[in-house]
């Protein structure tokens, strides 16, 4: 509920509760690999050929979002939850669109630090 004069300098349009899922909605995805032309996610909804998306990096990378669309979809595997239901698990091909030069320049960067820690030895943790 308003009160007060209105102090917003545009218009905001609700987004209806029918537009809300599939498209619009984020969906958390597993990472599996990276290059510089696109991403492999695994997931828990199907995915249509085709459907725009952005894969934002985790924060460890650095901040970036990559524009793309899914060019593949594929079932990986199904299990049984303990309550007992059917849970299907999917692993989607991402091919990056419209990358601006900064963008494939801080994915390039993203990528030699990956390639640069699977080079290191392994590290144990420490205490």
């Amino acid at each position: 509920m308003q009160t007060g004069p209105e102090r917003r300098r545009v218009m905001r349009v609700d987004i209806p509760h029918h537009l809300r899922k599939g498209d619009l909605e984020p969906h958390f995805v597993h990472l599996v690999n990276l290059s510089p032309l696109g991403a492999r996610v695994t997931h828990l909804e199907p995915w249509a050929n085709g459907l725009p998306c952005a894969v934002d990096l985790p924060p460890s990378l650095g901040v970036l979002r990559l524009t793309g669309r899914v060019i593949w979809t594929r079932l990986r595997s199904t299990e049984r939850t303990l309550a007992g239901d059917r849970r299907e698990h999917y692993e989607s091909g991402i091919e990056f669109t419209n990358l601006t030069p900064a963008q494939e320049k801080a994915l390039a960067d993203v990528l030699a630090t990956l390639q640069a820690a699977q080079a290191a030895p392994d590290r144990q943790p420490s205490e």
